[in-house]
């Protein structure tokens, strides 16, 4: 057991500063092995302060006050641990977990991936996870992909791979002997890479994609969330109001509901069917705030600006999170499964660093088809992440046969059959796949169906695409976020790790890992200014004031060299943090700058910006937060930069 006292403080978010702290580690009494991603919650009297998790060596760090508090630990397999610790100063204690004879029994992973008959305690799959060997097969990494921040790829409307057929293949094998025990050998966290399209930034391009190259798959899943209608809610100090029932009305039907956001913003739809939407009466929005109703009466469409509502209501922290994976357990998934679990405990335990009083709480969905061993299995909400992560080890990808999927059935039990919180910061459904669901109308009905579920309760579905996926099933998944609010995540072929992957129709996007867009993508969820005003660190690396880059060739090619011709572009923007204006000096004429949330949802359009000129841009209206300017540059690479909007409290 390796035991690192902590001397630094993990935690970020609140700004306030203490002098005190508990840290210390948890690991294993039988085995003496860290035990990673464990939970550590702090109790003052029954009020859970504060909580966090283990990092990959079992230690843990909390700032507190001075005062007395009781520190809960919680593993999976083990007995809980509960103590009281007096804090005056820097406090440690260690926990040393003792396995639960009580715990449940769980199927372990044949060598083909199968479930064998014989069973291990959690605690036995938690310390086997630890013993994992780590990869030595040769992968493109992100560092190897582009010597910069990101590599933009262009994005070719294409029903093939982009560079063929690449495995990640360990010294010793041959190629096609590397079976899902090959996979389970080799997998580790931040070796996928990726890219997202947030089709709420690139509205137009949408639009467009979906009338045109995309006109078929949207006829073929009958599904086009179109008529948007934005609303932004800030209560008057303008923290943003999360968690708000928001109803589209036409004439006296409801045609749409949802929640809004972190944010305080709220995405409805006049409809999500493919159909033209029309008007045909009067539009009212109405808003319930803690038994408080308030209405819109004069609505506006997106393409017209933002509905823009101010509550006069006291400041109340919502801390609540949940995370649901829906996963693609049959056969094809093989290839990845097993780096796609690898990733799941580290992005929760990165997200949650932004503030130590969110209150996470996870769920799994694994689904494969009919007349496989088994539909759906699944585990319920629990705030245990060690318990999910003991689950989600113990799945393996079987069956399946042909190319369609119980999708629909997996998502249906997610979003139905699990027990989302009834208030909440955010509820994010991770929806992992590699194929789409069957065809025919009973199945388009029922899609149509659970994107009005999952809306109303405020689920926000965020789709990944693994190999396989073909543009019928990018097409849907694409809707299916834009209906709920989410963005659209999707592997690329630059890890070498799985089959091909097809690129998306799009101009332009990035290259990263995975993990690093689902970390970005967890935080621009889940952060939000407290009742003072404050906004976490979320550690994303956006510039604050000045951007400066040399954008690489556009190529596939992972072997990228730096283009010597590149323009080397900066742009300065102040104040910042700012209460509204900021003023913006660009060194380059620039076309049409944006002005989008964190998730890079588009707010504002500012068109041409001249040269040395500058401009000032009200940012007065929104409600406190993080928010990124972005420009598109003559070599079609995004320029961003980022703003924080902080009022004095």
């Amino acid at each position: 057991m390796r035991f690192v006292t902590i001397l630094c403080i993990l935690l970020t978010g609140t700004g306030a500063a203490f002098s005190q702290s508990i840290s210390g580690n948890m690991n294993s009494e039988a085995h003496s092995e860290a035990l990673r991603y464990g939970n550590v919650d702090i109790y003052k009297g029954d009020k859970l302060v504060a909580s966090v998790l283990t990092d990959k060596l079992g230690n843990f760090a909390v700032a507190l006050d001075t005062g007395t508090y009781v520190c809960v630990m919680n593993y999976a397999g083990f007995s809980p641990i509960t103590k009281e610790i007096k804090v005056t100063g820097d406090e440690v204690a260690n926990f040393k977990m003792k396995e639960d004879p009580s715990a449940p029994k769980r199927a372990a992973k044949s060598e083909d991936g199968d479930m064998r008959d014989e069973f291990r305690t959690l605690s036995e799959v938690a310390i086997s996870a630890e013993r994992k060997p780590v990869s030595s097969a040769k992968i493109v990494r992100r560092e190897e992909v582009s010597a910069l921040p990101t590599k933009h790829v262009s994005g070719v409307a294409s029903t093939t791979g982009g560079v063929g057929t690449v495995m990640a293949i360990p010294p010793g094998s041959k190629s096609g002997e590397l079976g899902t025990a090959g996979y389970a050998a080799t997998a580790s966290s931040k070796q996928l890479t990726a890219g997202e399209i947030n089709d709420f930034s690139k509205w137009l391009m949408w639009q467009d994609l979906s009338k045109g190259e995309l006109a078929n798959y949207q006829k073929m899943w009958q599904i086009a969330p179109s008529g948007r209608y934005t609303v932004m809610l800030q209560s008057e100090s303008g923290i943003p109001v999360v968690d708000a029932i928001v109803q589209l009305f036409l004439n006296r039907d409801v045609v749409f509901t949802t929640r809004t956001d972190n944010t305080g913003k709220a995405e409805c739809w006049l409809t999500i069917k493919n159909e033209t939407p029309v008007v045909n009466g009067k539009l009212s929005i109405q808003i319930n705030y803690n038994g408080k109703t308030s209405t819109i009466n004069k609505v506006t469409a997106f393409e017209n600006g933002l509905n823009h509502q101010k509550l006069t209501i006291s400041c109340q922290e919502v801390e609540n999170v949940d995370v649901a994976f829906v996963v693609d357990a049959t056969g094809s998934m093989g290839d990845e499964i097993n780096f796609l679990q690898a990733e799941m405990s580290d992005i929760i335990f990165q997200s949650k660093q932004i503030s130590n009083k969110l209150n996470f709480r996870f769920a799994n969905v694994y689904y494969r088809d009919e007349g496989d061993s088994y539909v759906t299995k699944s585990m319920n909400f629990n705030r245990i992440l060690s318990e999910s992560d003991a689950f989600i080890n113990e799945q393996a990808a079987g069956g399946g046969g042909d190319f369609p999927e119980a999708m629909d059935v997996g998502l249906d039990s997610a979003i139905n059959n699990l027990s989302w919180s009834e208030s909440a910061r955010a509820r994010i459904l991770f929806l992992i796949l590699d194929a789409p669901p069957h065809q025919g109308s009973a199945v388009n009905e029922r899609l149509q169906r659970l994107i009005l579920q999952a809306a109303e309760k405020g689920i926000r579905i965020v789709p990944i695409g693994a190999s396989g996926i073909d543009k019928s099933t990018e097409y849907l998944m694409r809707a299916l976020a834009l209906g709920t609010n989410g963005t659209y995540t999707f592997l690329t072929d630059h890890s070498g790790i799985g089959n091909s992957h097809i690129k998306p129709s799009t101009d332009t996007y990035e290259v990263e890992t995975l993990n690093a867009i689902l970390v970005r993508i967890m935080k621009s969820y889940t952060y939000m200014p407290d009742c003072q005003q404050n906004i976490p660190d979320l550690a994303l690396n956006i510039p604050d004031s000045i951007v400066s880059t040399i954008p690489a060739k556009d190529s596939s090619d992972t072997n990228v060299t730096i283009d010597p011709k590149a323009l080397n572009i900066t742009w300065s923007y102040y104040p910042n943090p700012t209460n509204g204006m900021i003023t913006i000096l660009p060194n380059t004429n620039i076309k049409e700058l944006y002005v989008s949330d964190l998730s890079g949802k588009v707010l504002q359009v500012i068109p041409k910006l001249r040269k040395d000129e500058r401009i000032q841009v009200d940012l007065s209206g929104y409600a406190t937060g993080i928010y990124l300017i972005r420009y598109l540059d003559e070599n079609n690479h995004w320029l961003s930069g980022k703003v924080v909007l902080q009022r004095t409290s």
